[in-house]
């Protein structure tokens, strides 16, 4: 089971940070249910959300699919390992 040490969401308003959520000690709950716990708390603002920013330890179907379903526009920065993430990525 992946779980994460802990968890922030904030968002930048004219050049400010507020935090909006911590999870600073997650226990047994895994990454995709604090990302919807935290998809959740986003969708409750009357706000536009430009995207939102997660590691690299996101790229993976599931969360793409939670993200999408969430109408979420995402970044995710990915590094290049070796022909096998280039044929994942090519492949879309």
């Amino acid at each position: 089971m992946e779980s994460l040490r802990s968890a922030i969401l904030y968002a930048r308003v004219k050049k400010k940070r507020y935090t909006l959520a911590v999870s600073p000690s997650l226990g047994r709950r895994t990454a995709c249910s604090v990302l919807t716990e935290f998809l959740s708390i986003l969708d409750g603002f009357d706000t536009e959300v430009k995207p939102a920013y997660l590691d690299y330890g996101f790229y993976d179907n599931k969360y793409l699919t939670l993200l999408q379903a969430h109408d979420c526009v995402y970044v995710i920065p990915l590094i290049r390992w070796d022909e096998t993430i280039q044929q994942e990525l090519s492949e879309g």
